[in-house]
C-alpha cells in the first residue's frame, strides 16, 4: 500500500527511486568506460602534441645545421 505522500512504501520498504543490483551494475559499468575513454582519449591527445613538438625540433635543428654549414662553406 502506498503512503499519502508519493515515492515510498512505508510496508514493503520499497522506493520507485531505488536502483536494483542490476541496474547499479550498468551504472557502474557506463562510468567506467566513460572514464576509460576520456583517459584514452586525453593519453592519444598528449602523444600527438608530443610527437608533433619533437617533429619541430627536429626541424629546426636541421635548418640550423643546414645554414652553419653553407655559413661555414660560403666563407671559406
Amino acid at each position: 500500500m502506498m503512503s499519502a505522500g508519493r515515492g515510498f512504501d512505508q510496508y514493503s520498504g520499497s522506493s520507485p527511486y531505488h536502483l536494483h543490483g542490476q541496474q547499479v551494475l550498468v551504472y557502474q559499468v557506463v562510468v567506467v568506460v566513460v572514464v576509460v575513454v576520456v583517459v584514452v582519449v586525453v593519453v592519444m591527445v598528449v602523444v600527438v602534441v608530443v610527437v608533433v613538438v619533437v617533429v619541430v625540433v627536429v626541424e629546426v635543428v636541421v635548418v640550423v645545421v643546414v645554414v652553419v654549414v653553407v655559413v661555414v662553406v660560403v666563407v671559406d
